[in-house]
């Protein structure tokens, strides 16, 4: 379902005093407005963003069936400046009489922020009446990733200059995900330009809500959509941070640490490991990561590293469920069916699941919830960090068989993508498998349970649980670089032939030196197996030596 666009009534105009459009912004209720920082900083008598403004912007209420002008300024402490590195750049507007009633801007946290199809409505300069824009969201980007880059069709309306402040809609809900707000230095005038790209390319960038949230904390309780972190990990209260597990959790989830899986037992709520734990889901949020000096030495994930922190204490699996499914977007009232088995495809890249021994049912969650999500972490480069109260050996010991039977299967997928490659292409890493060394490890472990002191059978368990994580890693490093070297050698003979095609519609298939060239191309690329370094190099002689053939043709003819 796609939404309806174009009746809504809380996008603004910012104007300056002397009526020059200034940008975009909308209103959040009937006397609060939000735009950016120098959408406002532009309408006054000096460039200087550092100070809070002064003077009055006016508001044109462009969405209401009769547009007014009423006159606004910022409201105190509520300027927040774009950073030297690009943070910030929000402001929020009081109007000096109230607008008529809303609906108003229906704010929403967003969750999947790749290939999100967007609309937004600005002002530029030749269009002060305004016009719509089309583009996709392409992924997280700028200083700490706070930022999402847009890109829209380089034909057409793009944003610009005049869009800056303007809502961010999602074409499918009319919901507000971000807020335009993307600069670029211009080059002829030794100055940002702001609002947009260059023109031409399509690019943009925009602040996502959860963002703007970190800093107006005073509507979260209006906007819909659950924070990604469970309120649990928000308390800071206690034992400081472990600085060894800190540091692990910000290396696995920056993606410094080879691994998928990284399991870790807190012992108790209090514990150094449970907050390291709740500081790194706080701190890789954009919405509750608080203001952190530069010069303070504290190990913080990278921002948006972590999609989904959830505590699964005393919930039960349905609830645990729901709450993945809410983040993917399955339960939007405007998602449709084919949109809900995508949301099933669109989990989390990268999610805790906290306590899963403490859940109502621990043993459902695993084989329901956790195992499923697991079992799909090798191939789509998942990162998931499992923690336990306890060592919770029989629970850890039926996820670890899932994983080792995992691993087979992906050992089996890689020995036979080898087969098959092997034939045609030289130089094709092949696996070692070590699923059978990991089963019987296993097969050990189990039969140690009832004689082997809790310690001694946690650290062998901990140790097999590393291993067969990067075993997983392994085999699927091994098949992908396996498949694209096979992709590679069928590229090179669809190249080949493609060339061939074209040298025989122009008239060359007579021409000796192509032919010798093609030939040797040929010859190459049917050895079995082929060294693809050097057909690669034949492939591309003989396409530019085609080329050349069919270019130097046109010229001739048209002298």
């Amino acid at each position: 379902m796609t939404f309806s666009h174009g009746n809504e009534r809380w996008p603004v105009r910012v104007r300056s005093e002397h009526g020059d459009v200034l940008g975009a912004g909308m209103a959040l209720d009937d006397r609060r407005v939000l735009t950016c920082a120098h959408v406002v900083s532009a309408g006054g008598e000096t460039e200087s963003l550092s100070t809070e403004p002064t003077w009055p912007v006016y508001v044109d209420l462009v969405g209401q069936s009769v547009s007014r002008s009423v006159p606004a300024r910022v409201v105190p402490g509520c300027w927040w400046p774009p950073t030297h590195d690009g943070r910030d750049d929000l402001a929020l507007l009081e109007l000096e009489e109230p607008a008529p009633q809303g609906p108003f801007a229906p704010l929403r946290r967003m969750r999947r922020t790749w290939d999100r199809r967007v609309i937004m409505y600005g002002f530029p300069e030749t269009l002060e009446h305004g016009v719509f824009v089309e583009a996709r969201l392409t992924g997280r980007s700028g200083a700490g990733r706070e930022r999402i880059q847009m890109v829209s069709a380089t034909t057409g309306p793009q944003v610009s200059p005049g869009f800056s402040g303007a809502a961010v809609v999602d074409a499918d809900t009319g919901h507000v995900v971000g807020m335009v707000v993307s600069t670029y230095q211009d080059g002829d005038h030794d100055r940002d330009v702001i609002g947009g790209a260059e023109p031409g390319s399509g690019l943009s960038w925009m602040i996502p809500v959860e963002t703007i949230l970190g800093r107006l904390s005073w509507i979260r309780d209006q906007v819909p959509g659950e924070s990604s972190v469970d309120l649990s990990f928000r308390a800071t209260e206690g034992t400081p941070a472990d600085p060894r597990v800190a540091r692990q959790l910000v290396d696995f989830f920056g993606r410094h640490l080879p691994g998928n899986v990284l399991v870790i037992v807190v012992n108790h709520r209090d514990s150094g490991v449970a907050a390291a734990v709740r500081q790194a889901a706080v701190l890789s949020s954009r919405e509750l990561r608080p203001p952190i000096d530069p010069h303070q030495d504290i190990l913080a994930p990278p921002i948006g590293s972590i999609d989904l922190a959830l505590d699964a204490a005393d919930k039960s699996t349905k609830d645990v469920s729901q709450r993945i499914a809410d983040w993917a977007g399955a339960a939007d009232a405007a998602t449709t069916e084919a949109d809900s088995d995508r949301a099933i495809e669109t989990t989390p890249r990268s999610i805790i699941i906290n306590n899963i021994d403490e859940a109502a049912e621990p043993e459902t969650l695993l084989s329901e919830v956790v195992l499923p999500l697991v079992d799909q972490a090798p191939t789509r480069d998942l990162r998931m960090l499992l923690t336990f109260r306890g060592e919770s050996i029989p629970l850890r010991t039926t996820l670890l068989a899932s994983r080792v039977a995992g691993l087979q299967s992906a050992e089996e997928a890689a020995r036979l993508a080898y087969r098959r490659a092997a034939a045609v292409v030289a130089d094709v890493p092949r696996l070692r498998p070590v699923a059978t060394e990991l089963r019987i490890q296993l097969t050990k472990l189990r039969a140690a349970a009832a004689t082997t002191d809790g310690d001694t059978l946690a650290a062998l368990l901990a140790s097999t649980e590393r291993a067969t994580d990067r075993a997983l890693r392994r085999a699927e490093s091994v098949r992908r670089e396996i498949v694209t070297r096979e992709d590679l050698w069928s590229e090179l003979r669809g190249r080949l032939g493609a060339y061939l095609a074209m040298a025989v519609q122009h008239g060359f298939s007579e021409d000796a030196a192509l032919g010798t060239s093609y030939r040797h191309a040929h010859d190459l690329l049917m050895a079995a197996p082929c060294d693809l370094v050097i057909t690669e190099v034949a492939v591309r002689q003989y396409a530019e030596a085609v080329a050349q053939r069919v270019g130097g043709q046109h010229g001739g003819s048209s002298s």
